[in-house]
């Protein structure tokens, strides 16, 4: 029905009905279809991400094992969960904290929606999720969001540091005092390019959402009822 080149260098397919997608993920159907790339192509399945926030730092986003826990106490089946991470670098966190955000990939609408509805237990602790919802792109060597670049076409000769906003690459930077980050886009202290409470992010972010058509619902339309 389209076919939409991505930013990446993926091709994004979108097939005219349900049962078009049915015939295309038989195993034998995939492989005559991708060898048309060449050698190194590949089909990746559709994927639904979620963001569950307070999420006990013990949980190990890595760990198979910490994973098909999390599966079997929230009644999913097993290899439901295909990844997961934190939403932050480890080593942003405050000394104190004892739960973080964390990102969970699954690999049915009906999985994630399960999660949406009735929240899952990590580590000993009922959690809950929202929708991660696509956001607007920041350019990791000159950190602005008005380009449509990647940090490997950026034209800026020298790196603006995401922390404090000093010409330097954001890992090396050694500022650690949030009472001295410096946002490149906001050009104020007390907070850091990449912080999602930058005013500029909350309204670029704003923008993305208001054109967004998962923004609409709370879960990922299925053919129950509910989930419209």
């Amino acid at each position: 029905q389209s076919v939409q080149r991505l930013p990446h260098g993926g091709i994004l397919y979108e097939l005219d009905s349900a049962e078009s997608a049915l015939w295309f993920n038989t195993p034998a159907h995939k492989a005559k279809f991708v060898v048309n790339f060449g050698s190194n192509a590949t089909v990746k399945d559709r994927s639904f991400n979620i963001l569950v926030e307070n999420v006990p730092i013990s949980y190990d986003p890595n760990s198979i094992r910490s994973n098909t826990e999390v599966e079997a106490k929230g009644g999913l089946k097993q290899g439901s969960i295909t990844k997961a991470r934190w939403i932050k670098p480890i080593t942003r966190r405050k000394a104190d904290q004892r739960t973080a955000h964390a990102i969970i990939t699954l690999n049915s609408k009906e999985n994630t929606n399960q999660i949406l509805r009735f929240g899952i237990s990590i580590e000993g602790k009922k959690v809950y999720g929202r929708k991660l919802l696509p956001e607007p792109t920041r350019c990791l060597k000159c950190q602005s969001y008005d380009v449509s670049h990647v940090t490997a076409e950026c034209v800026q000769e020298h790196d603006t540091c995401g922390t404090c906003g000093a010409k330097h690459r954001t890992a090396t930077c050694k500022v650690d005092d949030p009472n001295y980050y410096q946002c490149a886009n906001c050009d104020c202290q007390g907070h850091a390019s990449w912080s999602r409470e930058c005013p500029t992010f909350i309204s670029k972010w704003e923008n993305v959402k208001n054109r967004s058509d998962d923004a609409k619902y709370r879960y990922f339309p299925t053919d129950d009822p509910l989930t419209w």
